[in-house]
């Protein structure tokens, strides 16, 4: 026979379980629909009411979400790689030093290429 404690805690895991499968299953289906109904479901445990609150305060971006599929991704993977340099170099005495490190290391982002760029500007000898 299981205890009262025992009877809550597992109807809060279940049905937080509940809520978290149809937020998944909301965004993989980019389904207004089910977002609204996520917002508006009653009988939560408090820490998925928290979750609930802060949907319904971000409803709007998380729509505009399903649509326009634009991520920070990049810009979060090349700052991780600017710290791993920095950690690895145990800091660099020259801040020029630093930054063609760092270019070098990101040869195929914006950064590299807009320097390349700037450095093809100069005229080009001419050959007799």
């Amino acid at each position: 026979m299981q205890s009262r404690s025992r009877r809550t805690a597992t109807r809060f895991l279940s049905r937080s379980k509940g809520y978290y499968q149809d937020l998944i299953a909301t965004i993989s289906n980019r389904s207004q629909a089910l977002l609204d109904q996520l917002i508006k479901r009653n009988n939560l445990p408090s820490t998925m009411r928290r979750v609930k609150r802060t949907l319904a305060k971000h409803r709007q971006e998380i729509i505009a979400s399903f649509y326009i599929r634009l991520t920070n991704g990049p810009i979060e993977g090349t700052n991780n790689k600017i710290k791993i340099i920095k950690r690895t170099a145990y800091g660099y005495r020259n801040f020029f030093h630093f930054r063609i490190r760092i270019l070098i290391s990101l040869k195929t982002s914006n950064l590299m290429i807009r320097e390349l760029s700037k450095k093809r500007t100069r005229p080009k000898a001419k050959v007799a």
